[in-house]
């Protein structure tokens, strides 16, 4: 989930929060926090027991519970609750409009897994998922022991779901660009080359009015400007150019926080469990025969050193 939260007393904070059900009884969490009154970033990964419901979106761990109303359309009024590295979340979450199926039906497969001895993947490689982009926030983020009330009428999330093996592994970029003529644009790009080339990569537009277009990602997409991370050795890119040919529209973006890795918060589970970057950004365009403005997000899972 993506979270934009302008808070009650005027300050702007960019969060990425995670839940994911690993078997039966594990439950992973993390969270990032970019401060963009300084662009600093923080955050950690944690997998801890946990438990879901095969009924109703509801997921539990010591860390964080998502809880949906019994009967509901397992969106609205959603509860969330994070207690994690510092950093408390308490809100009710509303997806407002149409839903953002990614891949235009809400199924992707990049990659072919080969045999996969685990029943709960439809096909190899294969993962059912969507989101709502413009879902609405109300409550609070404690920061430090300091409780900022969320101003719901300036603040917004994207709120993803996702089952199935999509087979990350190996690494990639995903970019989320919101433009402000209104569509909602993700594109993935697997295993990058040290270069900022990937030879896998898709983009998907989601459109006010519910349209989805499905897009190819041209050759001249790259990511540059790469840095290695002081804890990981691992390198992130932190420039981004997004070819979109067959709509005659490209993007740049630039990542805002530089260092936007987290790691997990146990020293056991730092070859385990996800060390990933999240970070906010902002960039230009050319889109419908216009240039735009947009802003969004960038993740990277790297495994470049």
């Amino acid at each position: 989930m993506l979270y934009w939260i302008t808070t009650k007393d005027g300050l702007k904070y960019h969060l990425t929060s995670n839940a994911g059900l690993r078997g039966a009884d594990l439950l992973g969490t993390f969270i990032s926090l970019n401060d963009l009154q300084d662009l600093t970033s923080r955050g950690a990964s944690i997998l801890h027991p946990g438990s879901g419901n095969p009924d109703r979106l509801e997921l539990k761990s010591a860390t964080q519970s998502i809880t949906s109303p019994e009967g509901g359309d397992q969106w609205t009024n959603t509860h969330l609750e994070l207690d994690f590295v510092g950093i408390k979340l308490d809100m009710t979450i509303q997806p407002t409009g149409g839903n953002f199926y990614y891949g235009g039906g809400g199924g992707v497969q990049l990659v072919n897994r080969g045999p996969d001895p685990d029943g709960s993947t439809a096909l190899p490689g294969w993962s059912w998922y969507w989101a709502n982009p413009t879902t609405r926030l109300e409550g609070h983020l404690v920061i430090d022991g300091k409780q900022h009330e969320i101003d719901p009428e300036q603040s917004y999330a994207l709120f993803e779901r996702q089952w199935g093996n999509f087979h990350i592994g190996k690494g990639y970029y995903a970019l989320w660009f919101y433009l402000e003529s209104g569509e909602v644009l993700i594109s993935w790009s697997m295993e990058p080359s040290i270069d900022g080339e990937s030879k896998i990569a898709f983009a998907s537009v989601w459109h006010p009015n519910g349209r989805h277009e499905m897009l190819p990602v041209g050759p001249k997409s790259r990511a540059w400007d790469i840095e290695a991370s002081p804890r990981t050795g691992l390198k992130y890119f932190n420039k981004f150019f997004l070819d979109l040919p067959a709509r005659n529209a490209y993007f740049t973006f630039d990542k805002w926080i530089r260092d936007g890795e987290l790691i997990p918060s146990l020293p056991e589970q730092r070859d385990k469990y996800i060390t990933i970057s999240e970070s906010y950004g902002e960039g230009k365009g050319f889109w419908d025969d216009k240039e735009v403005q947009i802003q969004g997000h960038i993740e990277q899972l790297s495994l470049l050193r």
